[in-house]
């Protein structure tokens, strides 16, 4: 038999973890695009676009805040996943039980 170079296949390659997603940001980059095609469709002078992007993560903001305060189903979804999380800072563990017998 010959070497025929055949090789072990690979390992299969671990799933990355998923990346959080900022809602924030996902908004904020939503109004920057929007407030950008905007100011650059006006003629005039145009504002720095650091301040484009101050004003739309100020508006994200804002309007987490608002929808939190006004809309019924967003807050009920809140208040459900608070409910089903667990504070762990306030869990107390008595690590002198375990010792005894």
């Amino acid at each position: 038999m010959s070497g025929g170079g055949e090789s072990a296949p690979a390992p299969a390659a671990k799933p990355a973890a998923a990346v959080p997603i900022d809602h924030v940001e996902e908004l904020a980059r939503q109004i920057f695009i929007q407030l950008s095609a905007n100011v650059h469709a006006t003629p005039g002078e145009k504002p720095p676009h650091a301040k484009l992007a101050e004003l739309s993560f100020r508006l994200a903001e804002a309007f987490q805040v608002g929808n939190l305060e006004f809309n019924t189903a967003a807050r009920e979804r809140a208040d459900a996943k608070a409910k089903s999380t667990v504070d762990v800072s306030k869990i107390e563990i008595d690590f002198g039980a375990f010792g005894k017998k």
